[in-house]
């Protein structure tokens, strides 16, 4: 009899299969376009087996298989696949129409868990404006552009030199050969950093430029190429002058200074040093 017991309650046991952590309740998860984000979902009872489970999205009030929807070719995959009761779902590369609900199905019991998924994008800092620099032909400049949210990276991204109603791309596809090898991002390891760090400004560099990561976001600036003063070439007199003259002023003369958010300012001092050097004896 006793025997016959233990038998039932091992069949109740796996006839149940995969019972998921935090059934028929909704888990919200953030996460920012260009980076990764995990979907949990796990079985209750790590002993359980899983015969069959899928992760489906919102679309348009359709469930969609997020396994067979194309786009989420080569962006998806099970975070941990040597864990057979982890059905965590990893999606890298965020987009913001990754941007809804999910849910976590297991089979033959229909057992569900959701998940809200909030994709933050970037937002100009300072978007629709236009930003005064001075720089001088030979040193460098840089043109602060930011999103709100630092850990954003933009879905497009461009800046453009425009002079005379021409434009012209030069970055990240330079268009033109002046600008080879004289531009970069100022922090590449920051996603919602854009700022452009040009360096051996010559006087043909003048003109306007503009960040965009959308046609309706953009943040403009007009840059003066002077040549500089007789004897201030070498950078040891720079310095000198620097320590001279004092603290430095902001960037942007005929505007407050376009700052990042948060932390990236301090970091960011330090690159816009020899232009703000020069900024404030305009």
């Amino acid at each position: 009899m006793r025997v016959h017991l233990y038998l039932f309650i091992f069949m109740i046991h796996f006839s149940t299969g995969c019972i998921v952590s935090d059934v028929g309740q909704t888990i919200k998860i953030t996460g920012y376009t260009g980076g990764s984000v995990v979907l949990p979902c796990s079985c209750a009872d790590p002993q359980s087996t899983v015969t069959t489970f899928t992760w489906e999205f919102q679309r348009e009030n359709h469930w969609i298989q997020v396994f067979q929807d194309e786009k989420y070719n080569g962006r998806r995959v099970l975070f941990n696949e040597h864990s057979p009761t982890n059905l965590s779902l990893l999606i890298s590369d965020l987009r913001m129409n990754d941007q809804g609900y999910y849910k976590c199905l297991t089979k033959p019991n229909s057992i569900i868990t959701y998940v809200d998924l909030n994709v933050k994008g970037c937002d100009l800092v300072e978007h629709g404006k236009v930003f005064e620099v001075t720089g001088y032909s030979g040193e460098s400049v840089v043109l602060p552009c930011f999103c709100t949210e630092l850990l954003a990276k933009p879905e497009l991204m461009q800046w453009n030199y425009e002079i005379e109603n021409n434009y012209k791309v030069i970055y990240p596809n330079e268009q033109s050969e002046n600008y080879k090898n004289r531009v970069k991002l100022l922090n590449p390891n920051t996603p919602g950093d854009l700022s452009l760090h040009i360096s051996a400004l010559r006087t043909e560099d003048r003109g306007e430029y503009h960040c965009l990561v959308s046609p309706q976001q953009a943040v403009s600036f007009r840059l003066t190429v002077l040549q500089p003063e007789a004897g201030e070439e070498n950078d040891s007199m720079t310095l000198r002058r620097r320590k001279r003259f004092g603290p430095l002023s902001g960037t942007a003369p005929t505007k407050r200074a376009l700052r990042p958010p948060g932390e990236a300012r301090q970091g960011l001092r330090k690159g816009r040093l020899v232009a703000e050097s020069r900024l404030q004896r305009t």
